[in-house]
């Protein structure tokens, strides 16, 4: 028996066109893993850049809820300047400047780049107070105020240039009711 060839079954011949059947199955098999394999990567690609925007937009999304909660303990002590407590559009500029937003928050100085808020602050209404606020019955001393806080967030490079750093922008209104010594007026 000579080395470079394999020993035969005794009976056993192969059909003459059945040669190298088998290694075409092998070989579209490898071919139908090798398009598999792709796509997953292809797929796994297109999860990876979908969970990384979704990390971002979560993050400015964060930023812009940290610009409500500024603006509500920015209303305590005072009001928006040129409101004129007048509802509808507001035209006054922002209630919390994007600098002076950065300069409390500090979103663009961190390492990861949390983005920088500000916020647009609206008149909404004059209605009674809640309950306990005037104990004199048929006087009523105090008003509630309703504003809607409207804050915007985007990852920027510098709050004085707003150059974005990515598309994500994110935007949550809170309408706050802020009670004051007062009646309504009719406006």
């Amino acid at each position: 028996m000579s080395p470079l060839r394999a020993p035969r079954v005794q009976g056993v011949v192969a059909p003459l066109g059945r040669r190298g059947y088998v290694m075409l199955v092998v070989l579209v098999l490898l071919a139908l893993i090798g398009v598999i394999g792709a796509t997953s990567l292809s797929i796994a690609g297109v999860d990876q850049r979908i969970a990384n925007h979704n990390r971002k937009h979560m993050v400015v999304f964060n930023t812009s809820a940290a610009g409500t909660e500024h603006a509500r303990n920015e209303l305590e002590t005072k009001n928006p300047l040129s409101e004129g407590l007048d509802t509808g559009i507001d035209s006054a500029d922002d209630f919390v400047t994007a600098i002076a937003a950065d300069t409390k928050f500090g979103g663009s100085t961190f390492t990861q780049n949390l983005g920088v808020y500000w916020v647009q602050a609206t008149y909404e209404r004059c209605a009674n107070p809640p309950p306990g606020y005037s104990t004199e019955v048929g006087k009523n001393g105090f008003r509630s105020d309703y504003w809607s806080m409207e804050s915007t967030a985007k990852m920027v490079t510098d709050p004085y240039t707003m150059t974005a750093v990515n598309e994500t922008e994110a935007v949550t209104i809170a309408t706050i009711r802020k009670v004051v010594f007062g009646n309504c007026k009719v406006r």
